[in-house]
């Protein structure tokens, strides 16, 4: 294959090389290898890049939270069973740009890395008794917490592939590590707690599966990822990931010519349809379990792409949780919004 005909899959595959965040659940966002045979925006698709190609782009996500007013967050903690579970707190919202490289070093093995930046706003939790009245409590608005987050390092190896490469298959793995900022704090000059932190001081490796069918138009495209999380910093462990996700993708204007094409010049518009879950375990601080944390949330994403030439595309997606089954008590997600920008070279 010629690098003038590498280019228009690459330019499908380039941003599934975001790798996942290494997120806490409901107070983090989650992105997913990210591609497919019509380039879904966060499932993960089978396909690799193409040999000597580099890829390059931003992807960002934004979760806005539901309203917690601080008469909520006053009631969950003085009708606390334990001062554990009355250890509240919420956000208004998460935002993380990322940029990210990712090189074909063979047809069947993509290497690359990410590099993210995390805002997140208006984070309150209940404070202690008032000195001038024992029983007046009040709330902290301990503010945002903003900083570089983790870079990870990433790998995709293809391991089946069909004679007409409608079916495809890879191995996915990676590494976050300790490496974003751990010491942010907060309005009232203490550190923020470790699930605030941009950084989780943790080294968390994954491993995940991804498969990509190509049928005509349509594309089918699934993974799972599993992130185990190590103890980082303030002695914290932010539970481990699972993540699955499943997106059905159609190429307008012009049928698939191969599993590898599927979405060339002569079709520039892709719609995308995804559910995307996320399963995390308990968070775990110098052996104390944090009852408030862990959960599973399932996505609803429609979403479309654009490629507006050889060498770039672009891609929306907007989810919508239809399943928020979270511990304790944590702030919902209300919507998330996901963007790349792709270009390769």
């Amino acid at each position: 294959m010629n690098k003038s005909k590498k280019t228009p899959l690459a330019i499908m595959l380039a941003s599934a090389f975001t790798v996942h965040s290494g997120a806490v659940l409901a107070d983090h966002g989650s992105l997913g290898f990210g591609i497919g045979t019509a380039s879904p925006v966060i499932t993960q698709g089978g396909i690799t890049l193409p040999a000597g190609l580099w890829a390059g782009g931003l992807t960002t996500q934004f979760i806005n939270f539901d309203s917690v007013s601080n008469e909520q967050l006053l009631s969950v903690q003085e009708n606390a069973v334990d001062e554990a579970h009355g250890d509240v707190h919420t956000q208004d919202t998460y935002l993380q740009p990322a940029l990210f490289a990712a090189y074909g070093v063979t047809d069947d093995l993509t290497l690359g890395l990410r590099i993210p930046f995390v805002l997140r706003s208006g984070i309150r939790s209940p404070g202690h008794h008032d000195d001038h009245d024992e029983h007046e409590s009040m709330v902290n608005n301990q503010g945002d917490a903003n900083g570089f987050g983790d870079v990870s390092f990433f790998g995709q190896y293809r391991f089946f592939h069909s004679a007409d490469n409608l079916n495809q298959a890879s191995v996915t793995m990676g590494l976050k590590t300790p490496t974003g900022a751990t010491g942010i704090q907060t309005n009232q000059g203490n550190s923020f707690e470790a699930h605030f932190q941009p950084g989780s001081g943790s080294w968390d490796p994954s491993f995940g599966l991804s498969f990509t069918r190509a049928m005509g138009q349509f594309s089918f495209d699934t993974n799972v990822l599993y992130t185990v999380a190590t103890t980082g910093t303030q002695q914290t462990d932010l539970g481990d990931i699972f993540d699955y996700n499943f997106a059905l993708s159609y190429a307008f204007g012009a049928p698939v010519r191969s599993g590898l094409f599927s979405s060339s010049n002569n079709a520039p518009w892709t719609a995308i349809l995804e559910l995307n879950g996320e399963w995390q375990d308990y968070q775990n601080t110098a052996g104390l379990t944090d009852p408030n944390s862990g959960g599973n949330t399932v996505y609803i994403s429609p979403g479309v792409r654009f490629s507006g030439g050889k060498g770039w595309n672009t891609a929306l997606s907007v989810g919508a949780p239809i399943v928020t089954d979270l511990n304790g008590f944590q702030t919902d997600p209300d919507y998330r919004i996901t963007y790349r920008f792709v270009a390769v070279f």
